[in-house]
């Protein structure tokens, strides 16, 4: 965007000040102009901002409460919290059920849309934390604004004469407020459009409707001795210049579906000051990185990479950007947003591939980025302990998906050859390269930059333009994807209607009984919208109830709702925002607001949630004690007829282990301990060990649960009175759900006394087919297995292809490219050392050589492949086989003169020999 030109016959600024040098010993490479800096500044830590703002806001009458998780509780409109108001959004609208009209926080934020940008300039983070200050129809411009100065002047030592702001175009109040009560002269109050100053951006125009407001912004100035920018058609400050530092935004209309802004009833302040920029300030530094906060993460890097930072400047780039996704990812793990394929997880697993990628690129061998959750739990512990607490599961979650990740680059690099191998040279740009480079990029993580030089190398030149178009139309989808959550963060849910109504809080009273009488103070339809009446599928909301809402993993409770003679069965059970939901079907008669109720739980399967839910803890427990400490919690299922626990493990449980954790689990169970419910604050539960599950939110005052010495959780659910209620616990099956991660099914009670009696049953069967007593069934099917083994051996050997038939064979198929010996040889009825052999003596008599062996059998295939010295630098012999084998859905291994694997699909044999021959043609060596 053009700027224009300064402003002619400006008041001239005082002169004499000069920069403190920041912390690093060498002038930094450009991101952004050296900042001038000022002796009346303050040298403050991170943490010292952080603290001084919220202090200097309880000073004055506001309620300091701590950050909400990143991911954000029963709202469905955002992936991650991104600013600090979204967690007050009901307070906003007036409909809140928080005591507080004044409140201060530091929260932590996690933004997406300009991921790409992260490194590259002084200020884009994806994790960064948001200083706020809330009013909630309490003091408004008149008080925000000259507090918001005095915080920056007084409390830290910014000069003013360093500070300008900006305002709404016609918001001629706050332009008021800041000549007039702060003093600033008009030239450094800049007015701006709705596009920069109002929020949402461009509301008044294009909406979305709902409350909005014009905000305020107050700007850091780093050169205050120039003339200042005109006002005149000027959209935004030069950022070479100027640092936003703050915001605040004045909620103060609604916006109709006319386009029309009328007054709110209750106006609000929503104030954010970003901490990284301020810190970047108060040290002088020229970007956000090189201030104390990050200055533990770049040392760690320079040392393990030995690369020491501002050396050269792309290797720069990729150490602040290592250093801020890793702190993004250990924040989104401890809040439970774990790596996936899909939503929250698959943003997570993208930061972390680049993140990952940029430590190859610096020349970190192996996994690094989970050595790296020490450093953030001792840089941001203190303000935030849950990164301490998730450690172990943070390291062995990232470590997982780092190694994961490994195969994926070099599966790009195959998908790339295979691409290049297709195609033809031209001048200029390779059309549709551009297209692919973004896929292999956007898809599967393999970084653009290695695509330019694999292509530079064969030949080819990417099509930049291309790549970049594919570039802005995600990002385009992403930036809309962030509107499109902003458009929706005032939707109502059923919680902010009730609430509008005047319609109480649920009091669950479940915990002592399971029948309670109580009224009928709401009912919705299956939409969720109030109704008078209900006949049918609905919602019913009481004032007293014993139905369980699902949450912490145990499912909601069912049962029964009667009034009069009317009857409605209840299916479910959830709760918003304190509201009981009962999702229910009236049966007979009506259910009308008003009316007396008798609410019953079905008891059956309640006792059996309880149970299962017991033994859930108890399991955890016994995890711990036999896995080990990186032993955490990553969700579970708490349902009448079975427990499902995802727990932080690598490997596959042995059946000793398994045993272990079942014995352990059956002797708390048989020594009938109490289990014992009590609400404490929560430092004194921390205090006591009580553990914090991973990717729960709690508040000042938590429900804990103990079951002797064994076991210590937080919790809300329903559980038995005493551990002998279980009556038995058995693990059912033990499997992995994604990297680093297990899922255990159990089952207690007569659940799993049903299990026990259909083993029984099975091994009767067994005994009688076998003809042996019980306790001999084992041994007589290892003795049969042992014999049908032998069979198949012979049989294969008495089938087994003649071996001087066999290089014969592979003599024939040779054929002589480039000077090498080059042979790809498909034949039923070999074994791995066969076709291994095979090669081995092929390579000796006909070198230089390079072959390939598939041996499809009826439910596998056999993949085997060498090379001579002189053929395996161009063809790998395990590339070759992993381009096989990827076809097969199996996998190799091996070394370049070496390898080999096995396939899954025999019927894409097809497939695998076109990709042999694809690669194979590659490397100059195609037949």
């Amino acid at each position: 965007m053009a700027r224009s030109s300064a402003r002619p016959g400006a008041v001239p600024r005082d002169q004499g000040w000069r920069v403190p040098r920041p912390w690093f010993t060498q002038a930094p490479q450009a991101v952004a102009a050296p900042r001038p800096a000022f002796g009346s500044m303050k040298p403050l830590t991170v943490a010292e901002i952080r603290e001084r703002y919220l202090r200097f806001f309880e000073e004055r009458g506001h309620q300091r409460l701590p950050s909400d998780s990143l991911v954000p509780r029963d709202d469905p409109t955002l992936l991650f919290t991104g600013a600090g108001m979204n967690q007050f959004k009901d307070m906003f609208m007036g409909k809140g059920s928080l005591p507080y009209r004044r409140v201060t926080t530091a929260q932590k934020c996690l933004r997406v849309p300009d991921l790409e940008n992260v490194g590259l300039t002084p200020r884009h983070h994806t994790f960064f934390e948001m200083l706020g200050n809330f009013s909630f129809g309490d003091y408004f411009k008149k008080e925000c604004i000259p507090w918001e100065w005095e915080f920056f002047s007084r409390e830290l030592g910014i000069p003013e004469r360093q500070m300008v702001v900006t305002v709404y175009t016609d918001d001629d109040e706050a332009w008021e407020i800041w000549h007039r009560d702060v003093g600033l002269e008009p030239e450094r109050i800049f007015r701006f459009g709705e596009k920069e100053n109002f929020w949402p951006a461009e509301a008044p125009s294009k909406g979305p409707n709902g409350p909005c407001g014009p905000c305020s912004e107050i700007y850091f100035d780093a050169r205050p001795d120039e003339p200042y920018p005109a006002h005149e058609g000027l959209e935004s400050l030069p950022d070479d210049r100027f640092t936003e530092i703050g915001n605040c935004v004045f909620t103060q209309f609604e916006r109709k579906p006319d386009g029309a802004l009328e007054p709110l009833p209750q106006r609000n302040i929503d104030v954010g000051l970003g901490l990284e920029r301020i810190a970047a300030v108060l040290a002088g530094a020229p970007n956000n990185f090189e201030t104390d906060l990050f200055q533990p993460f770049l040392q760690w890097i320079a040392e393990r990479s030995g690369k020491p930072y501002q050396r050269d400047r792309a290797d720069d780039v990729r150490m602040r950007r290592i250093t801020d996704h890793v702190r993004a990812l250990v924040f989104c793990i401890a809040d439970g947003a774990v790596p996936s394929n899909e939503g929250r997880g698959y943003v997570v697993r993208k930061i972390l591939r680049r993140a990952a990628r940029d430590g190859y690129d610096l020349g970190i061998e192996g996994a690094f980025l989970h050595q790296m959750v020490d450093v953030v739990g001792a840089a941001m512990g203190d303000a935030y302990p849950e990164v301490r607490e998730h450690a172990g599961q943070c390291r062995m979650l990232i470590r997982s998906e780092e190694e994961s990740f490994a195969a994926v680059y070099r599966q790009g690099a195959e998908r790339l050859a295979r691409f290049l191998a297709d195609q033809t040279m031209v001048e200029g740009p390779l059309a549709g390269s551009g297209e692919f480079a973004f896929e292999l990029h956007d898809t599967h993580g393999f970084p653009v930059d290695i695509t330019r030089q694999i292509m530079a190398d064969r030949g080819f030149v990417l099509d930049e333009a291309g790549f970049e178009a594919a570039m802005e139309a995600q990002r385009q989808r992403a930036r809309a994807a962030a509107a499109s959550g902003t458009d929706a963060v005032f939707a109502e849910s059923a919680a902010m209607q009730l609430r509008a109504a005047g319609v109480p809080a649920t009091e669950f009273v479940g915990y002592d009984r399971i029948a309670e009488d109580s009224t009928i103070v709401a009912l919705l339809d299956a939409e969720q919208k109030p109704v008078e009446s209900l006949v049918g599928d609905g919602f019913a909301v009481v004032g007293r109830t014993p139905f369980y809402a699902e949450g912490g993993g145990q499912v909601g409770d069912r049962g029964t709702i009667t009034a009069g003679a009317s009857r409605a069965a209840v299916h479910d059970t959830t709760s918003q925002d304190g509201f009981h939901l009962h999702r229910l079907t009236v049966a007979d008669g009506t259910l009308t607001v008003g009316q007396d109720t008798r609410l019953e739980v079905d008891a059956v399967a309640r006792r059996a949630t309880e149970r299962n839910h017991t033994a859930t803890h108890l399991l955890h427990a016994a995890l711990k004690q036999v896995l080990g400490d990186h032993v955490n919690q990553a969700g579970s299922l708490v349902a009448p007829d079975r427990l499902r626990f995802d727990f932080t493990h690598g490997d596959k449980l042995t059946r000793a282990q398994v045993a272990n954790v079942e014995e352990l689990v059956n002797a708390v169970v048989m020594d009938s301990i109490d289990v014992q419910a009590k609400v404490r604050s929560m430092d004194e539960a921390r205090r006591e060990g009580f553990v914090a599950l991973f990717g729960e939110k709690y508040g000042d005052e938590v429900r804990t649960l103990a079951v002797g010495g064994f076991s210590k959780e937080l919790c809300g659910g329903t559980h038995v009175r005493n551990s002998g209620n279980i009556g038995s616990f058995r693990v059912i099956s033990d499997a992995a759900i994604s990297a680093g991660t297990r899922r255990i099914e159990a089952a207690t009670g007569a659940v799993s006394r049903s299990l026990a009696d259909l083993e029984r049953e099975q091994l009767s069967e067994l005994a009688q087919l076998l003809k042996a007593p019980p306790g001999e069934v084992a041994t007589r099917t290892k003795a049969l297995v042992d014999e049908v083994k032998k069979l198949r051996k012979d049989l294969a050997k008495a089938l087994a292809p003649d071996p001087a038939q066999l290089r014969q064979e592979l003599e024939q198929k040779a054929s002589s490219v480039d000077g090498v010996r080059v042979a790809l040889l498909v034949r039923e009825g070999l074994d791995v050392k066969l076709a291994q052999d095979l090669l081995n003596r092929a390579a000796k008599s006909m070198a230089p050589f390079l072959g390939v062996v598939l041996s499809p059998a009826a439910d596998h295939v056999v993949v085997a492949a060498a090379a001579t010295s002189e053929v395996a630098d161009r063809a790998p012999a395990v590339e070759l086989v992993r381009a096989a084998t990827g076809e097969l859905g199996g996998g190799g291994g091996g070394k370049p003169e070496k390898a080999q694997g096995r396939g899954k699909d025999p019927s894409r044999i097809d497939d695998a020999v076109r990709a042999v021959r694809e690669r194979l043609s590659a490397a100059g060596l195609g037949t």
